[in-house]
């Protein structure tokens, strides 16, 4: 068993939820349908994301959205990650039947693809945190476990406070924060900036999670020290080497 797996993997509450390992896998679009998340929730992710959905895609019945929402009975946790900027939706949507076997809401506020900034999706939503409070507030009316996922903005011109963010999202309901460590002009080149995860973890008691190039036990090892994060999430690392996951947490072996 690896250092990791000894010294920092553990179980990780997630509002009444118990997951069974804090290393989680990140929503990664084209690759995390059931198939993939069942083979890592087997190697001993804690939880694993849908591929990003957009909440309006969802909503009008298209019938790729509704694909990649879909859940298997076997998965033991089933978590969406939605994407979208109207509060209103994102409560119709969390609250109807097309959500009503989903356990758990991610909410996208990182995401930097520049069409989608434009939008007001994404990580457009870390500079508006009126908005940003409203969409979590919303989801929380479904009684849903809600999460948010976000990148400290765009870039050094318009870094966003993730200490009050953070805060923000504590106060607005959410049961996890998720940071990836990058800003968003660079998308996901250069390693992840430690000093924002570790305000993050500082300023709430909500659990807070470290992201952002994450490709073996050394650079896991490194985010949990270096940030004194409660878990890690993975992204490409997983897609790369799936058995990252049994490494990390000792299962599935």
């Amino acid at each position: 068993m690896g250092v990791f797996a000894e010294q920092y993997c553990r179980r990780l509450d997630v509002g009444g939820i118990c997951l069974s390992s804090n290393v989680l896998m990140a929503p990664l679009s084209g690759y995390t349908d059931v198939s993939f998340r069942l083979l890592e929730e087997r190697y001993g992710a804690g939880a694993a994301f849908t591929e990003m959905v957009y909440v309006e895609d969802l909503l009008s019945g298209k019938p790729r959205a509704a694909q990649s929402a879909r859940f298997d009975e076997r998965e033991p946790v089933k978590a969406v990650q939605l994407i979208g900027k109207d509060p209103l939706a994102f409560r119709r949507l969390c609250e109807g039947s097309i959500l009503e076997h989903a356990d758990w809401i991610d909410i996208n506020m990182g995401c930097a693809v520049p069409e989608i900034v434009r939008s007001g999706r994404g990580c457009a939503l870390v500079r508006d945190l009126p908005l940003a409070s409203k969409i979590i507030e919303a989801c929380k009316l479904s009684g849903k476990v809600v999460s948010v996922k976000c990148r400290p903005g765009m870039g050094e011109a318009e870094k966003t406070d993730m200490r009050a963010f953070a805060r923000m999202c504590e106060d607005s309901g959410a049961d996890l924060l998720t940071v990836h460590g990058r800003p968003g002009n660079r998308m996901h080149d250069g390693g992840a900036d430690y000093e924002v995860i570790a305000s993050a973890k500082l300023s709430v008691d909500i659990p807070v999670i470290g992201n952002g190039g994450i490709f073996s036990e050394e650079d896991a090892v490194e985010m949990m020290r270096q940030t004194g994060a409660d878990g890690v999430m993975i992204g490409r690392g997983g897609i790369e080497n799936p058995r990252i996951f049994s490494v990390l947490t000792g299962a599935g072996l």
